[in-house]
């Protein structure tokens, strides 16, 4: 028995934590077929830097994890904003495109993530470095 079953006479685990867990496993599951390196095989221009050559993750929780390890290149952390989504021919999936910015305000890119893939890129765009150890 657990410490808050015992102590509360519930669950050890509340709903709102199983329907994430539920989410997260559904979400696995739909990309479990998807890119398994760090640069898409049929993507199309520079890399993450155009919606036809997104940087893959595996669901919006590895986007969150992706972004979370961006950096300038003076090492500083980047704030990033999602602008939306957007397709490209030679992605069958949805593509979110995000403006970075340095936490200065400087804008320094505006990337493009598809997080409909199998595994989350170690790679980074240019001008921009990647040092999550958690990827």
């Amino acid at each position: 028995m657990g410490f808050f079953k015992d102590l509360f006479g519930g669950s050890d685990e509340s709903d709102e934590l199983k329907k994430q867990q539920k989410l997260f496993e559904t979400l696995s599951d739909m990309n479990a077929g998807g890119c398994t390196t760090d640069e898409m095989p049929n993507g199309i221009g520079e890399f993450g830097l155009e919606p036809t050559n997104p940087i893959p993750t595996n669901t919006p929780y590895g986007s969150i994890l992706y972004l979370g390890g961006l950096r300038a290149p003076d090492g500083t952390v980047v704030n990033n904003k999602r602008l939306g989504s957007v397709g490209a021919d030679n992605i069958k999936k949805p593509i979110d495109k995000y403006l970075i910015t340095h936490k200065n305000g400087n804008e320094l890119a505006i990337i493009y993530i598809s997080p409909y893939q199998a595994i989350n890129s170690k790679k980074s765009p240019a001008g921009l470095d990647q040092v999550s150890p958690l990827l």
